[in-house]
């Protein structure tokens, strides 16, 4: 549970709800959403996703510990939790407080614009913000401060995957702001920049400059 700042690698503000809440009804509700009402197949089936399922997040396993931030919860999203090992400190956030039911044990109710307030600065070693540019924060005024907040609650060199619609929103990589916090990398193999042919996916790689 996120809980008010007192060392290290903590969350502070608002936290997701009681224990009672977060054992019993959280779990029950997600299941019955997930078994008799929605349907999560649509999401399988597109390119992007099975690049995620399929090269990114098996990567993303292999690592034992260290920080996470999971930027932006929804039922599509819930399984790849799966992936991050128990070790992983996992940190999930999203500004619906109706998300909090596809968020993770640690959940922030909370806007990716300001996220350098209700976490520690320099705690995180990756931070996973696909499908927020274009979906929320739209314009490039909006897209620099999240890149600052970011760059702010990264540890020196941190990981941060950017996935953008091209439909919808300008290249993110071109943001002055972007060039001047973060270098363009690959991660485990994986290019800097991937595209799908039946997409307007994107997916960049960066890291934080110091």
């Amino acid at each position: 549970m996120a809980k008010p700042l007192t060392a290290p690698g903590t969350t502070m503000g608002t936290t997701s709800g009681s224990s009672l809440k977060k054992l019993v009804y959280i779990p029950i509700k997600r299941w019955l959403l997930l078994h008799l009402r929605l349907d999560t197949s649509y999401f399988k089936k597109q390119s992007d996703r099975i690049w995620l399922d399929k090269q990114l997040f098996p990567r993303l396993s292999n690592i034992k510990a260290g920080r996470i931030l999971f930027v932006g919860c929804a039922f599509y999203t819930w399984e790849s939790l799966k992936y991050f090992s128990k070790g992983v400190d996992l940190v999930t956030v999203d500004i619906d407080e109706n998300n909090v039911i596809w968020g993770g044990k640690q959940h922030l109710v909370a806007s990716i614009l300001d996220i350098d307030k209700h976490v520690e600065a320099s705690s995180f070693d990756i931070v996973l913000l696909n499908g927020v540019f274009g979906h929320g924060v739209n314009t490039p005024d909006m897209q620099a401060q999240t890149y600052k907040a970011l760059h702010t609650i990264l540890k020196p060199d941190g990981l941060l995957l950017v996935g953008w619609n091209s439909d919808i929103s300008e290249d993110p990589m071109e943001l002055e702001t972007r060039k001047e916090l973060f270098y363009r990398t690959e991660y485990e193999g994986l290019p800097q920049r991937t595209s799908f042919k039946d997409s307007t996916h994107v997916i960049d790689f960066l890291r934080k400059k110091v």
